[in-house]
C-alpha cells in the first residue's frame, strides 16, 4: 500500500458534483492505496478551510482570506505568489508521507508542492497535463501578455521536476516537445481522459423534457460548461440567431463563468428567443439537460491555439449523445472525434457558415445521429474508464 497524495484546484465536494480528481482519488483508494488529497480553493465560493473524509480519501482543503479573490491583477498575482507557498506549509505533514504525488496543470497554481524540500527517498511524481499554461490565455490577456515568458519559464520550469508526464493525446505529446524546453520524452505517457463509469441513464429523452418544461418536438442544441474567453461562444449565440426561423431548434446554454452576462446580453440585443441561459446546476440536474438534447455543443476560442480534450464531451459520451464541435486549428480533439470517437462533426472555429450547415446536416440525418451517439457510449465504455486511466498512472510509478 502506498501514501497517494494528490494536489489540486478542483476537487468539488458533496455527492454529484465528482470531478476527474474525485473519481481517481477515489479509485486510487479502493485499490488499497492511502489516498489524500490537498487541494487550493482557487475561486473563493469552492469552499472554506477544512479537513474531512470522504469515500476513503482524506481531504485537506485550504481557503485564503476573502482579499485575495478580489478581482484585480495586484490579488491575481498575489494570490499565484503565496497561496501554494501558505497550502505547502498548511498540510506539511501530509506531504512528507508521499510515496507518490500527483498533480495537474497548470503548475504555476500549485508551485510551491515542487519545489524547496525535495519528497521522501524513493517517492515517485506525475503530472497530468490537461492544459498548457500560459499558451492556452496567449492572445487573451491584453496587456498582460508581457508576463507570458516568465509564465512560460515557471511552467517549464516546474515540468522537469516530474518523473513522469501524462499527455491526453498525440497533438498534446508533440506540442509539449515542441513548446516546452528540456522536457524528456522518455517520460511522457498516454494518458486520455477517463471518468467513473456509469450506466446509460434510465431518464428517456422525452420524460427529461416533461420535466424540464421543453417541448417534446423541438431539436435541443445543448452546450454545458464554463463560460470564458477560451470558449469562443459567441459562435453559439450566432448560430442561435442563424437558426431563428427555425421555431423547432431550441439551444440551451448551462453553466456559469466571466463571459456568461456578456453573451446573455447579446442574445437578448438580438431578440434571440430560441436560447435558454440555465444557471449551473449540480452535475446530476445537469444530466437532465443532457438527457433532453438531441446534439451537444464543444466551442474553443479561434486564438485558443494549443491542443486539448474538453473534458465536457464526457458528459455528452456518456448519454450517447452526438457532438458539434467548433475548435481553433492547433487542437487535434477533432481529429480524435471524427476518427477514434466516430461521434460527431467539427468545424473550425470562426467558420459560422460551417457551423450553421453542419448543424442542418445532423438535424436532417436522425439515422447518423444515432450512429454518432451509439459510438460515442461504446468510447467511452472502452477508452475513459477510470480504471485505465489509473492503470496508466499507476504502472510508472
Amino acid at each position: 500500500m502506498s501514501n497517494v497524495v494528490l494536489v489540486s484546484t478542483k476537487y468539488p465536494k458533496g455527492a454529484g458534483n465528482e470531478w476527474l480528481t474525485n473519481e481517481l482519488a477515489e479509485y486510487a483508494a479502493a485499490q488499497e492505496h492511502a489516498v489524500s488529497v490537498v487541494v487550493l480553493s482557487w475561486d473563493y465560493d469552492d469552499g472554506q478551510t477544512e479537513n474531512y473524509t470522504a469515500n476513503d480519501v482524506d481531504v485537506f482543503r485550504v481557503r485564503l482570506p476573502a482579499f485575495f479573490y478580489y478581482k484585480n491583477v495586484f490579488c491575481a498575482f498575489l494570490k499565484i505568489l503565496l497561496f501554494s507557498f501558505y497550502a505547502r506549509f498548511k498540510t506539511s505533514h501530509v506531504l512528507r508521507q508521499a510515496d507518490v504525488l500527483i498533480a495537474s496543470t497548470p503548475c504555476v497554481a500549485t508551485w510551491a508542492f515542487f519545489t524547496g524540500r525535495p519528497l521522501k527517498a524513493g517517492a515517485k511524481s506525475f503530472l497530468i497535463l490537461w492544459d498548457f499554461f500560459p499558451f492556452y490565455m496567449n492572445g487573451l490577456w491584453g496587456w498582460k501578455k508581457v508576463t507570458f515568458p516568465f509564465f512560460l519559464w515557471v511552467e517549464n520550469y516546474l515540468y522537469k521536476k516530474f518523473d513522469y508526464i501524462g499527455c491526453m493525446t498525440k497533438g498534446n505529446k508533440a506540442f509539449l516537445l515542441d513548446k516546452y524546453q528540456g522536457v524528456d520524452s522518455h517520460r511522457i505517457v498516454d494518458l486520455p481522459l477517463w471518468t467513473k463509469q456509469v450506466p446509460k441513464p434510465e431518464l428517456s429523452k422525452q420524460q427529461a423534457r416533461s420535466m424540464l418544461g421543453i417541448d417534446k418536438k423541438a431539436f435541443v442544441v445543448i452546450y454545458g460548461g464554463a463560460m470564458s474567453v477560451v470558449q469562443g461562444l459567441d459562435c453559439i449565440v450566432e448560430l442561435a440567431d442563424r437558426c431563428r426561423e427555425d421555431r423547432d431548434i431550441l439551444f440551451l446554454m448551462v453553466g456559469r463563468g466571466s463571459e456568461r452576462s456578456r453573451l446573455q446580453e447579446k442574445a437578448a440585443d438580438l431578440g434571440l428567443a430560441n436560447i435558454r441561459f440555465v444557471e449551473f446546476v449540480p452535475r446530476n440536474e445537469y444530466e437532465a439537460y443532457v438527457c433532453a438534447s438531441d446534439l451537444g455543443l464543444i466551442s474553443l476560442a479561434a486564438s485558443h491555439q494549443v491542443p486539448s480534450f474538453p473534458s465536457k464531451s464526457i458528459d455528452y459520451l456518456k448519454v450517447g449523445l452526438p457532438i458539434l464541435a467548433s475548435l481553433d486549428t492547433c487542437t487535434d480533439f477533432g481529429n480524435v472525434l471524427v476518427e477514434d470517437m466516430q461521434a460527431g462533426l467539427w468545424v473550425e472555429a470562426g467558420d459560422i457558415d460551417a457551423l450553421t450547415a453542419s448543424l442542418y446536416s445532423l438535424r436532417s440525418d436522425s439515422e447518423q445521429l444515432a450512429v454518432y451517439g451509439k459510438n460515442g457510449r461504446s468510447y467511452y465504455e472502452k477508452s475513459m474508464n477510470v480504471s485505465v486511466g489509473y492503470n496508466n498512472i499507476f504502472r510508472f510509478l
